[in-house]
């Protein structure tokens, strides 16, 4: 026998449901320090201590006050005659308790503890499973939401490049031959969506920087930008109205704070189409 099948075995052997000769093989295994076997049983105790919280609650019957106060009447001669009785017929420290309480005592007491220890332990794994489902739930709402703005984004970009007045500036990769861009022209609101891809990251106090190139040959930077993890990134910028006509764009890294003039590497460039 293994331990997934000595494992159904545990709630039988707690409720002393097994036969002798079963009984005694198991305990006997448990003996000799299987830890699995050890973690079955702790798992069927805890499961039997919160059956009877499973149960429909009942209400006690009519009779039951009676009867218990007949009881309690039937002891309390007893207990007239031991406050009469002599010191010596007494206990240290008051009345002596009766022998049927003090041999249930040390077992309703350590029943007491296993159902506070149970308790807590389950307390404790119901809190750990809440925390993993609110991380899960998180890390979903967090993939939903990404997902969104892509849907957006493509959305977006569809309608621009379906655009009758399109514009548009193709980058390809200088210093990262795998990044690629595009800059579309966004005649309604007057300004320019970015997208980029498969850009390498960068030092805390870095950040890309996004420039446009007049006919002229005049560089006008535009905006600063960090990709996601995936080195992707979208950003809407405009220009001001005394630039004039763009013939192309590029893309640096500079200090995080952006500066007037290109001082980085180009990492894509491109010309308007």
């Amino acid at each position: 026998m293994n331990c997934e099948q000595r494992r159904d075995l545990m709630p039988l052997l707690l409720v002393d449901g097994l036969e002798p000769a079963e009984a005694a093989a198991l305990r006997a295994h448990l003996a000799g320090g299987c830890t699995r076997c050890a973690a079955y049983l702790a798992e069927a105790d805890a499961t039997l201590a919160y059956l009877p919280y499973a149960l429909e609650p009942v209400a006690p019957a009519a009779a039951a006050r009676e009867q218990l106060m007949d009881r309690i009447a039937q002891h309390v001669p007893v207990a007239a005659h031991l406050r009469n009785a002599p010191p010596a017929r007494r206990g240290r420290g008051g009345l002596r308790m009766p022998a049927w309480v003090r041999k249930a005592l040390p077992a309703a007491v350590a029943a007491c503890v296993t159902f506070i220890v149970t308790a807590k332990y389950m307390i404790g794994v119901q809190h750990t499973h809440d925390d993993v489902l609110q991380k899960q739930l998180v890390k979903v709402q967090g993939e939903a939401s990404s997902r969104d703005q892509r849907n957006r984004e493509l959305v977006t970009q569809t309608e621009l490049l379906q655009s009758p007045s399109l514009r548009l500036i193709r980058m390809d990769g200088v210093a990262q031959p795998k990044a690629s861009a595009r800059a579309l022209w966004d005649a309604r609101r007057q300004a320019w969506h970015f997208y980029a891809y498969n850009l390498d990251t960068l030092g805390p106090k870095e950040a890309y920087e996004l420039w446009f190139v007049t006919p002229y040959g005049r560089k006008v930077p535009a905006i600063t930008f960090r990709p996601n993890e995936l080195g992707n990134a979208y950003v809407v910028t405009s220009l001001d109205k005394d630039v004039g006509p763009v013939a192309g764009a590029f893309v640096t890294d500079e200090p995080s704070v952006g500066t007037m003039q290109p001082t980085g590497s180009t990492h894509l460039s491109g010309k308007l189409e």
